[in-house]
């Protein structure tokens, strides 16, 4: 009878683990945000893992940054860029991606809805607030969460006056993570939230450097970042490790599966805004 007893029981947990993989739930907006990473990221793998989807990086290095980019067809051609910044000069040619703003506005547009107002105009106190998630601007953290949507947009002016857009896609839980396999300085931010977008980073510098090295192409400049996930509200100093340290973009990040988690900090930044953007085409 104990035998008897020991086999059903091993069958229903065979059971309950056939039946429970590919179950995590499933959004249209992560489908269109995620296919932006590069192959092999972690919460692209993840999410394909848990849910069932097969959703595939649309660039095998995945999508470059480029200033003022907006036009998802002219992604990797060379382009010389409109407007000057720090690293992006008129007079030069860089590898074709999206801007922060182009890429958080690609995806509302593949959700159905008009591509997002301007930053600066969804920072506006006067507009679109019936979008606005006030709540949500006033906590941190999980409890941060709370208030959150996956696809919610996150819009920040700088202290300079320049502007950023961000979107947030859930939690390191939401990806299957435990504490019990994260690195340990991660463990208190199973709970936090995590956005994409497309930013500075040195890891797409270094991928991007390479792939126009191996094809021989000495006038094209690697772009300055692209699409990557980050973490927000984490402390920085509870990082271990840092991205390489290219032009300016070396930064203290957490070392997820061989990722390069960054850490997103509103401390200092001059404005913030939380938007639920719901805005459809006219007819």
């Amino acid at each position: 009878m104990k035998i008897l007893k020991r086999i059903c029981l091993m069958t229903f947990a065979v059971i309950l683990l056939m039946t429970s993989a590919g179950t995590a739930d499933r959004y249209h907006v992560l489908d269109v945000a995620l296919s932006m990473l590069e192959e092999g990221n972690p919460f692209l793998v993840r999410y394909n893992k848990d849910t069932g989807a097969e959703i595939e990086a649309r660039f095998p290095l995945g999508c470059p940054y480029f200033w003022g980019g907006r036009h998802v067809e002219k992604i990797l051609e060379p382009a010389a860029p409109e407007q000057e910044s720090d690293y992006y000069k008129p007079d030069q040619q860089y590898l074709y991606g999206l801007d922060c703003a182009g890429y958080t506005r690609w995806i509302t547009e593949q959700m159905g809805y008009t591509p997002h107002d301007s930053i600066s105009n969804l920072l506006n106190r006067n507009k679109y607030k019936d979008y606005v998630i006030y709540k949500a601007a006033k906590k941190t953290g999980n409890k941060r969460v709370e208030e959150l949507s996956i696809g919610d947009i996150l819009c920040i002016e700088h202290q300079d006056g320049s502007h950023h857009s961000a979107m947030f896609i859930g939690t390191l839980l939401d990806f299957g993570y435990t504490t019990r396999g994260l690195p340990k300085e991660l463990r208190p931010y199973l709970h936090y939230p995590l956005l994409i977008h497309a930013t500075g980073s040195s890891d797409y510098y270094e991928r991007y450097r390479q792939y126009l090295e191996e094809k021989g192409d000495t006038t094209t400049l690697p772009p300055y970042g692209g699409v990557i996930v980050t973490l927000l509200d984490a402390a920085p100093e509870d990082t271990r490790s840092r991205t390489p340290a290219v032009l300016d973009l070396g930064a203290p990040c957490f070392d997820l599966e061989g990722y390069h988690l960054q850490v997103t900090d509103l401390s200092g930044e001059k404005q913030t805004r939380w938007i639920r953007w719901r805005e459809k085409p006219a007819r």
